[in-house]
């Protein structure tokens, strides 16, 4: 397990005591979880093309389905969405991204992805231009 916000190493299977004043909370993430985060915003569609942050948990193989719509109307009922895999082999530090699923109106067709890998301190160690094509990065030595 990782504290979200310091990238500390913490062991599982214990109860923590943490400091929870109001501009953090205490979050954990377990190791191998991949993060994706946006920008912060005022409203959904204030950035649609911004950059996403991939947060990759080191210390375990992880998979997270990225899921896109145009954050507005109810167009993903009708099936109006895309998704992407991010899938993270920890051994062979690579990152496979796969081929993106589906469209809809308004679509970011180049979405810069900023791979930062977390352990006791994280770092932006890749920024690459996804463009909807499959694609495998290595990330390590």
């Amino acid at each position: 397990w990782f504290d979200f916000w310091t990238g500390e190493h913490a062991a599982g299977g214990r109860s923590v005591s943490a400091a929870a004043p109001l501009e953090r909370v205490p979050l954990f993430v377990r190791a191998g979880s991949i993060v994706p985060l946006g920008p912060v915003v005022q409203y959904a569609t204030e950035s649609p093309g911004a950059a996403y942050e991939i947060r990759i948990f080191l210390g375990a193989d992880g998979k997270f389905t990225l899921y896109e719509d145009d954050n507005e109307t109810y167009a993903y009922e009708q099936g109006q969405c895309a998704t992407y895999e991010l899938v993270w082999n920890d051994a062979a530090k690579t990152l496979r991204i796969g081929a993106r699923q589906g469209s809809f109106p308004g679509l970011v067709a180049k979405r810069e992805l900023k791979i930062v890998l977390v352990s006791e301190r994280a770092e932006v160690v890749r920024t690459l231009i996804y463009t909807g094509a499959p694609s495998e990065v290595r990330l390590g030595p």
